[in-house]
């Protein structure tokens, strides 16, 4: 199957809905309301493309398993993947930005009174970007699992309908 085509508008609302999510740092929040959205969004594709589907003349209550991944897993994917690339250059540019600040620290004291209360010199804070990067991992995840799981039960357990 050929690729599909999506509009300038549905990259950026996903993208924004993909950053949106990916800022939440309550991985067991973020992952609810993903899961929340992609049931959602799974079966409303499904039912758009069964009405849509008028070359057979199958039984219209009759259920049957999409063959193809759903055109919205397909662009959560596509600007999931734009989106992990953009955060990932951002995280990277922020951990060679501490380490550069923290060797001038190293240098600038000799005692430990620069460090953070409760942290050891070994210990270290993640970034935001750390954290987002490692939110968005687990959303890319979380959304082939759910996908994957998609494609192969609908109907036969009912969680779908």
């Amino acid at each position: 199957a050929a690729a599909l085509e999506f509009t300038t508008d549905e990259i950026q609302e996903m993208e924004q809905l993909i950053l949106d999510l990916s800022k939440e740092q309550n991985d067991d929040l973020r992952r609810q309301k993903l899961a929340d959205i992609l049931d959602k969004e799974l079966v409303d594709d499904a039912s758009s493309t069964t009405t849509n589907d008028d070359d057979d003349d199958t039984d219209s209550s009759e259920i049957t398993l999409p063959q193809e991944i759903p055109r919205f897993a397909q662009l959560f994917q596509y600007s999931l993947d734009n989106i992990g690339e953009k955060v990932q250059t951002a995280a990277r540019e922020k951990a060679m930005e501490l380490n550069e600040n923290s060797l001038h620290v190293i240098e600038d004291t000799s005692g430990a009174e620069n460090t953070e209360p409760g942290t050891t010199g070994s210990e270290r804070i993640k970034s935001d970007e750390e954290m987002q990067l490692w939110a968005l991992i687990d959303m890319m995840v979380q959304s082939k699992t759910r996908v994957k799981l998609y494609m192969g039960s609908l109907g036969s357990k009912g969680a779908f309908r």
